[in-house]
């Protein structure tokens, strides 16, 4: 009996020994079990990444649609600048959804066909903006350029940012099409393609925000420039004052017809601002002077008696609002004001 412990005594110690030195000593795992978990967390990423990229294909922008057809003469200076400010922050934003867009692709650092279709689609809206924008400032000059100083300056500038961006996009437009011509051939994509729309696309959001940052006071380079416009006419002194309600009443129709000859083009020049100017002083002087009622000095029975002074104010009002580039307001006032001036005076004959 004694024996039999003692066997199963050392039994249990050898074996207690046994497990000790298993404990001891690492498990070495086969390199097929690494490689398969290696494979596994690569798979994961790649579904993880693919996943993320398959949520941005389905975010596509909103297609522009182009509004009604827009008569930009009338539009006063202020709003045809507000549309130039709009259509630059479009393009601002829309370069930024594109390059973002080509982030999102190459996040793997490869590109598929849809994926290419998908960058287009941002690049097309950008694109968009940035030709519309370089046509609004066209317009913009061509009605405000001889009268515009200041604001011809800070839209030059901004037109050099938006060529810049615009030949980035170009850029990113050839990428795209040569990552998609080697598709079309079945080939693989190769890394410098994929680095160079990168880099492209990291270009054009650099000339982004350089746009953003020198439109962000062109509206108030504008106000600024018109308000020194003003400023610059209220100095402007009667040169040729009339000398009776008649002369009064002609100077009055000088400064009409003047005004609708130098708007004949739909534009005002400066010089074309300060003679119109002069006139409107002229005709205010003779109103000031002259045209109270009773003063007929040989006009008809009803333009004897009418008072022109009510009218003296008409000249400043005008003229400011050509100054401020309110062309259809200006327009519209004036001949509201031709109307009230009844019909052409005339000497009667022998003078008087």
């Amino acid at each position: 009996m004694k024996l039999s412990l003692q066997v199963v005594s050392s039994m249990l110690i050898l074996a207690i020994a046994i497990l000790a030195c298993g404990a001891q000593a690492p498990a070495t795992a086969s390199p097929d079990v690494v490689g398969t978990a290696i494979a596994g967390t690569q798979q994961a990423q790649a579904l993880a990444q693919a996943t993320v990229n398959s949520s941005a294909l389905t975010a596509m922008p909103a297609t522009p649609t182009p509004g009604p057809t827009i008569e930009y003469v009338n539009l006063t200076e202020e709003e045809l600048a507000a549309l130039i400010e709009d259509a630059v922050a479009e393009a601002v934003s829309a370069t930024t959804q594109a390059t973002t867009a080509v982030t999102t692709t190459t996040t793997d650092d490869a590109v598929t066909a849809e994926e290419v279709a998908y960058v287009y689609e941002y690049y097309y809206y950008a694109d968009y903006y940035v030709e519309y924008a370089e046509d609004l400032m066209a317009e913009y000059y061509a009605l405000y350029a001889d009268l515009a100083t200041d604001m011809i300056a800070e839209l030059n500038a901004i037109e050099a940012e938006v060529a810049q961006l615009n030949e980035t996009l170009t850029s990113i437009d050839s990428s795209l099409q040569q990552i998609n011509s080697t598709l079309q051939q079945g080939l693989a994509v190769a890394e410098e393609s994929i680095a160079q729309l990168e880099a492209a696309a990291q270009q054009a959001q650099t000339n982004a925000q350089e746009l953003q940052a020198q439109a962000q006071d062109m509206i108030a380079v504008l106000q600024a420039e018109q308000q020194t416009r003003v400023d610059q006419l209220s100095q402007i002194q009667p040169n040729n004052i009339p000398t009776d309600k008649i002369g009064a009443l002609q100077s009055a129709f000088e400064f009409v017809d003047f005004a609708n000859t130098a708007m004949g083009d739909n534009k005002l020049s400066r010089d074309e601002l300060t003679n119109l100017t002069q006139l409107g002083k002229n005709a205010q002087a003779g109103f000031q002077q002259f045209g109270g009622a009773g003063a007929g000095g040989g006009l008809g029975a009803g333009r004897a008696d009418a008072d022109l002074t009510q009218f003296s104010g008409k000249f400043d009002e005008i003229t400011a609002q050509f100054a401020r580039g309110q062309m259809p307001q200006a327009k519209g006032n004036l001949s509201q004001f031709e109307g009230s001036l009844g019909d052409r005076p005339s000497r009667p004959r022998g003078g008087g």
